[in-house]
């Protein structure tokens, strides 16, 4: 189904209506001193229940934001994931994890995630040992990748990004670094979740893990909570988007879902 729009060449651009979608939204408890808000989760709880549709963007997107800060613990994030993936699973079509990176004044997409590395305590001091990974994820990949078409989301938020004109100049970039911390670990957990509800972690081509994470910068002050709130509901619209409209199909993965 399309609908036909003006452009600017005087005809008409035809448009294909979007599905209708769910996301599911999370944000990070405060994790240092220095920072006593977490942006991500006051960015997370400002966001809409649905985005409505508009002339573009031709479908609602309906979000379900996480009601709680993920505290910043290895354990906590361990045993929410699972638990939390499985009480959405028929509801939800995607998952978007939001996260500070202090020190960084840019918005960052990650495209994957690790497995293993984790040396740097959580706020309890606590760290994963050193064969976590191989023990808890053995059949999972060292990385794994969001399967979702990134380089489309990524263009498509860029675009939606330089819509937000109240907000000037938005530095958003591209990123598969998440940090080997709280971030990159939740981001693993829920690919790992996905590929294995798909039947195959060790090789996760061809299955689905509609999953990406957000990093944002660690400002929290009124006017940068409004500015990451824009950021992130671009975002949302892409991720939409890039589902594909309605009557296509849901078979949507990179060519290398592990790398």
């Amino acid at each position: 189904m399309s609908t036909a729009l003006p452009n600017t060449g005087g005809g008409t651009a035809e448009v294909k209506k979007q599905k209708a979608c769910t996301i599911l939204v999370t944000g990070f408890a405060p994790f240092q001193d220095k920072f006593p808000t977490n942006p991500s989760f006051e960015i997370a709880t400002r966001l809409p229940q649905v985005l409505p549709a508009t002339e573009r963007h031709t479908a609602p997107v309906r979000l379900i934001i996480h009601p709680e800060a993920i505290p910043v613990r290895y354990k906590d994030v361990h045993d929410l994931v699972p638990a939390l993936l499985s009480s959405y699973a028929e509801t939800i079509d995607f998952v978007l994890h939001i996260g500070m990176a202090s020190g960084r004044e840019w918005y960052a997409l990650e495209s994957q995630a690790h497995r293993d590395g984790y040396k740097n305590p959580d706020v309890d001091g606590n760290r994963l040992p050193a064969a976590h990974g191989s023990i808890e994820f053995g059949d999972c990949s060292e990385i794994l990748t969001t399967s979702t078409a990134y380089d489309q989301i990524m263009a498509a938020w860029r675009k939606n990004v330089e819509a937000q004109t109240a907000f000037g100049d938005l530095d958003v970039r591209p990123s598969d670094d998440p940090g080997h911390y709280l971030c990159d670990y939740i981001y693993f957990n829920s690919l790992a979740w996905f590929a294995r509800k798909g039947g195959s972690s060790e090789n996760a081509n061809g299955k689905k893990r509609p999953v990406l994470f957000l990093h944002v910068p660690a400002d929290s002050d009124d006017a940068s909570l409004k500015k990451g709130v824009a950021v992130t509901e671009a975002l949302l619209r892409a991720i939409a988007e890039s589902l594909g409209p309605v009557g296509e199909t849901d078979d949507r993965t990179t060519e290398s879902g592990t790398r």
